[in-house]
């Protein structure tokens, strides 16, 4: 039996359909910009590859074709990849592999996203396995960056200084960094997961709230500063950046925060603040003995030089710290801080850290970072009291500074830059004490640039009733509706007779305790104590005319036997002066 015309015309119909059919899907498997690649089920061979292949892994099809896994890769490399065709040989089915690396011909590494499914024969056995592989490396190499600038992130927030947290739209905290965990005493652990709202104190509360509903309208919101009381009792001054954190479309993801402790800068400004006070500086003295005007006019001369270094020398209670405040005032620095230290008041561990400050960690119960003294000064003035008590090993440091105004705060290598004048105050002889090794002597010389020597009160005493009145009026408008208290004459001779071992600032002390017991009224003898009614430090035996004439001579003595100036400190005439000194046998010197 023989095919009929019609038959063998529709044979050959159909086989130039399946060419026809076979050249177009050639066609496109060449021109797909995917790597297609067939191999032989039986031994793994490849047959086929497109030309996205020959660009790919940069050999030529004929050197492809007929070769395995093991003739183009590493061992171990073609291992994996003929381990997954034969389990998906094994399994018939479609096996997908998200990321798959692989060397090229040029030492490439391709990281492809392969396809693998059997074509099977007939009998439903496998003959051929197609792969289709995606080159996704610019891809992974974008995630791999951002995963890296993710972590790097992550790192950055958890190492900052500055507590950083976040939380959701709700108030969930989902970020919680090491320094979220020393301010406010919480830790991550403790902290992520929990409402935001219940670890922050009611006092704090409704800011925060306002806060977040300002942000959710799209207002960007301002630094702002708020007190806290941690849960151990700690009080904090932190001030506060809150800011949205946006998806790509623009809409809120989650709310943010960056907290930093400004509770050692507060009090900084406060200690700043009390001492530059007006109120600091107006107790003026009329000063009539020669050594106290030379001291004034020294002080005024060197208060225009805004960077010479000042060392005031006197006893204690003098008014030192009077003088390196009138320093300041008088000087182009007035406008800036005045920071004052007493040397003597801290340990010697601690004087290092409060004068230069210091960084988290730098020794046990630094829980953070401290700005010293002396960056707190910047611009200022930076008096040091009873510097002769200053340690050592910190004298060294200050040395350094006065000569490149340079220094580092302890536990940091950072150098810092302050422009600072210094003046120092001491009640010890200091050169003696640099002689006997106990101060640096070069830190002495490089202190005493400009010396004033504050005289006693006893050397100055035609000064006692001016400074005694202006002490009681300072005292008294210290209370509120306090009348302006008077003196008695009596008081004011009494004060004149005592030799003050603590200076003015025993005077000082004797009239407040004076104006206590007067209630308001004028300060009479009755209200001083024994031994100044009585005119102690001195003999008892004397009588009333032997402390009268010794008192009157020492008056004339201090005002250069100017007896119009005498008759006006002692409080009597001229002419009862005169009379006086006739009776004691001085010559009359007119």
């Amino acid at each position: 039996m023989t095919d009929s015309p019609r038959d063998g015309a529709a044979a050959r119909g159909l086989g130039g359909a399946l060419e026809g059919a076979s050249t177009f899907l050639d066609a496109i498997v060449e021109n797909i910009p995917d790597m297609i690649f067939v191999k032989r089920a039986s031994d793994l061979m490849f047959v086929r590859f497109n030309r996205a292949g020959e660009e790919l892994l940069g050999w030529a099809r004929d050197e492809l074709v007929g070769k395995t896994d093991h003739d183009l890769y590493p061992k171990e490399q073609a291992d994996f990849f003929q381990t997954k065709d034969r389990e998906t040989l094994r399994n018939k089915v479609l096996v997908d592999i998200p990321e798959e690396p692989i060397d090229t011909r040029r030492g490439e590494r391709r990281w492809l996203h392969t396809r693998k499914v059997p074509i099977l024969d007939e009998r439903g056995e496998p003959r051929y396995l197609l792969g289709m592989s995606e080159d996704i490396t610019a891809r992974k190499l974008a995630e791999e960056r951002a995963s890296a600038a993710e972590h790097e992130l992550a790192m950055i927030v958890q190492s900052a200084r500055e507590a950083m947290l976040a939380w959701t739209l709700d108030g969930t905290i989902v970020t919680w960094n090491g320094a979220a965990e020393r301010l406010f005493g919480v830790a991550a652990s403790d902290a992520i997961g929990t409402s935001l709202p219940d670890l922050l104190p009611d006092g704090v509360l409704p800011r925060f709230a306002e806060a977040q509903e300002r942000m959710a309208r799209g207002e960007e919101m301002p630094l702002y500063g708020v007190s806290l009381r941690r849960r151990d009792g700690r009080e904090l001054e932190i001030e506060v950046s809150m800011f949205t954190i946006r998806e790509v479309a623009g809409r809120p993801r989650r709310y943010a925060a960056i907290v930093r402790d400004m509770t050692e800068l507060a009090r900084l400004r406060h200690v700043t603040e009390v001492l530059s006070r007006p109120s600091q500086m107006k107790i003026e003295v009329v000063a009539t003995s020669a050594r106290m005007q030379q001291a004034l006019a020294a002080a005024d001369l060197v208060a225009r030089d805004p960077v010479a270094t000042v060392l005031l020398l006197g006893e204690t209670g003098v008014g030192k710290g009077w003088f390196a405040r009138r320093i300041h005032a008088h000087s182009p620095r007035a406008e800036r801080p005045f920071v004052e230290l007493n040397c003597a008041s801290l340990s010697p561990q601690l004087v290092e850290s409060e004068l230069f400050g210091h960084e988290r960690g730098a020794f046990t119960g630094a829980v953070g970072q401290k700005r010293g003294l002396v960056e707190a000064a910047e611009g200022g003035t930076l008096f040091l009291d009873e510097i002769g008590e200053l340690p050592q090993g910190v004298q060294a440091q200050l040395l350094t500074f006065l000569d490149s105004r340079v220094f580092r705060r302890v536990g940091s290598t950072r150098t810092l830059t302050a422009d600072v004048r210094l003046v120092a105050a001491t009640n010890v002889e200091l050169k003696k004490a640099a002689e006997r090794g106990a101060f640096r002597r070069d830190l002495y010389y490089r202190l005493s640039v400009v010396p004033i020597e504050v005289p006693p009160l006893r050397e100055r005493r035609e000064e006692i009733p001016s400074l005694a009145r202006t002490l009681v009026a300072e005292l008294a408008n210290r209370v509120s509706g306090r009348k302006r208290t008077s003196l008695a004459r009596p008081v004011i001779a009494a004060l004149q007779r005592y030799d003050w071992p603590g200076n003015v600032r025993e005077l000082r002390n004797v009239l407040e305790r004076a104006m206590i017991l007067a209630r308001g009224g004028a300060i009479e003898l009755e209200h001083l104590a024994p031994e100044l009614r009585d005119g102690a430090p001195g003999d008892k035996s004397e009588t009333l005319a032997d402390v009268e004439r010794a008192h009157i001579l020492r008056v004339l003595e201090t005002c250069r036997e100017n007896r119009t100036r005498a008759a006006e400190v002692l409080g009597i005439s001229r002419s009862t002066l005169k009379r006086k000194l006739a009776e004691y046998g001085v010559a009359d010197d007119d």
